[in-house]
């Protein structure tokens, strides 16, 4: 809430200066404390802007997270994603990518991987249906609209190598469990929900769910 109060001037300011419309075409995006500035030219002279800002309320701009990045050489995050300029696989033109970084890979692992080593002892309709799917769920809905599908599968496949090294220890299995609890397993007899089934592909206006402007 103080940083929609206090960063409310910086919006201000960037539309009272007109930054976000030509000549300027330098646009401003933020969440919270939390913003990028998008533009093709001078981004020293936009980040020096919004320094001064800042200054004028006694805030200053973490010395780590700030940088200008040019994004057609490489990628930058913001907001746990991880934004790319690529060749697409289909037509070969430049496209703006984007998908979960690392940083949220590794965060959602982690909690899949303390939710099932502290639930060894619930039954199981209890740790599938109410502690791991809403870790899912959560993950998978803020991410699902992004070119997410890889990093879906990467997490449906953790999460069910987790319950396996779970119940092979469980009950005192040897291997991996693989053939005894397959993916169907915990799909169609336990409820385990399908995180790959929230990915959207096709065209943007599918994966937006609504016109995009050309």
């Amino acid at each position: 809430m103080l940083a929609n109060l206090y960063l409310h001037w910086l919006d201000s300011t960037w539309e009272k200066k007109a930054f976000g419309k030509r000549p300027h075409d330098a646009h401003i995006v933020r969440y919270a404390d939390d913003f990028v500035i998008l533009c093709s030219k001078r981004p020293e002279f936009y980040l020096d802007q919004a320094k001064k800002v800042l200054d004028r309320l006694g805030l200053t701009l973490n010395a780590k997270k700030t940088r200008i990045v040019n994004a057609m050489k490489e990628p930058f995050d913001f907001l746990g994603h991880r934004f790319a300029v690529q060749p697409s696989k289909v037509t070969g033109e430049l496209k703006t990518f984007y998908y979960p970084t690392p940083k949220a890979m590794k965060s959602v692992k982690q909690k899949i991987r303390d939710v099932v080593r502290k639930g060894q002892h619930w039954d199981w309709p209890t740790l599938v249906k109410e502690k791991v799917n809403p870790i899912l769920r959560g993950w998978g809905n803020y991410f699902k609209t992004g070119n997410s599908r890889k990093h879906f599968l990467s997490i449906a496949n953790y999460t069910i190598w987790t319950l396996c090294i779970m119940l092979r220890k469980k009950h005192k299995k040897r291997g991996k469990g693989w053939r005894d609890h397959p993916p169907s397993w915990f799909y169609d007899y336990h409820g385990l929900f399908k995180l790959y089934s929230l990915s959207v592909t096709g065209d943007e206006g599918s994966r937006y769910a609504r016109p995009v402007p050309s």
